[in-house]
C-alpha cells in the first residue's frame, strides 16, 4: 500500500515538473537525487519532464572547452541566477518568496532536530542502511516517430574509465514495445552534419559498450536517430535530440 500511496504523489505534474528543474540544475539532494533516478528506471515518462527543462535552460549553458578533458566553468553573471530562481521557484511576489524562505527555513529546523534527537529516542534504530549506487545520466535522446511521440529514450552514461561508458534503450512503459528487426542507430554530428553508426538497435537494447572514441563522438552529436536498415539513406523511423544532462548536475 505505501509503494502505491508513493506511485500516486508523484503522478503530479507540478510536483513531476519541480523534481525535474531542479535534477537538471543538480540542487537535488544526493538523496533524493538517486530515488528519483530510481524512479526514471520505473516510469520513462520523467525522460520528458527531464528533456523539456533541459531545453527551457539551454541558453544558459556556460561556455566550456571541448578540447580539454576537464571542463572549466566561467562564474555566470548574477542575473543568471536570478533568472534560474525564477524559473524553478516561481515566485510571484516579493511577499510569496519571503513566505517561502520562512517555510524552508521551518521545515529544515525540524528536520534537523529529528535528525538530532532521533538517536536518543530510538538508538536502536540508528543502522547505516545501505544506498543503491546509481550511476546518473550523462546524455539523453527522446525517441519519436511520425506517429508517437516520445517512444523510447536512448540513454548513455560515462563509465569510470575508458570503454566502461555506455548505451542503452529505456523504454517508455505506456507505448507498444520497439520494432527492433534491422534497425541501426545513428548519431549525427553537431559540426560536419555527418551520420555515423554507432550500432543495431537490438545491440544497444543489450546496452552496448563505446569506445573512447566513440564516447567523443557522442558527445559531439546534435540528435541521434534510428533507420530502418544499415544503409544511411533508408527510412527515418526515430530521431531525437541529443541532450546532455551531466554539465547541469555540475553547477
Amino acid at each position: 500500500m505505501p509503494d502505491r500511496i508513493i506511485s500516486r504523489r508523484y503522478q503530479s505534474l507540478e510536483l513531476r515538473d519541480k523534481l525535474a528543474g531542479e535534477y537538471v540544475l543538480g540542487t537535488l539532494t544526493l538523496r533524493v537525487r538517486r530515488r528519483l533516478e530510481t524512479l526514471m528506471k520505473s516510469d520513462p515518462s520523467w525522460w520528458k519532464h527531464i528533456d523539456e527543462w533541459q531545453h527551457h535552460l539551454s541558453k544558459l549553458n556556460p561556455a566550456t572547452d571541448l578540447l580539454t578533458a576537464q571542463m572549466q566553468w566561467r562564474k555566470p553573471p548574477k542575473q543568471v541566477w536570478k533568472y534560474i530562481a525564477a524559473s524553478t521557484l516561481g515566485m510571484k511576489s516579493k511577499q510569496n518568496q519571503l513566505s517561502r524562505w520562512w517555510l524552508t527555513a521551518y521545515i529544515m529546523f525540524a528536520l534537523l532536530l529529528g535528525i538530532v534527537i532521533r538517536p536518543l529516542i530510538f538508538p536502536s534504530l540508528t543502522l547505516d542502511l545501505p544506498i543503491a549506487q546509481i550511476r546518473p545520466v550523462n546524455y539523453l535522446a527522446m525517441m519519436s516517430s511520425n506517429a508517437q511521440k516520445d517512444h523510447f529514450a536512448l540513454v548513455a552514461y560515462q563509465g569510470e574509465k575508458p570503454g566502461q561508458s555506455n548505451i542503452r534503450v529505456q523504454y517508455n512503459l505506456r507505448m507498444d514495445k520497439v520494432a527492433m528487426s534491422n534497425a541501426m542507430v545513428w548519431m549525427r554530428d553537431r559540426d560536419s552534419q555527418q551520420l555515423r553508426p554507432i550500432d543495431s538497435l537490438i545491440n544497444i537494447h543489450q546496452t552496448r559498450y563505446l569506445s573512447v572514441e566513440e564516447w567523443q563522438a557522442l558527445k559531439n552529436s546534435s540528435e541521434l536517430l534510428v533507420t530502418e536498415n544499415r544503409d544511411p539513406k533508408s527510412s527515418v523511423l526515430y530521431r531525437g535530440s541529443c541532450v546532455e544532462l551531466s554539465s547541469w548536475n555540475s553547477i
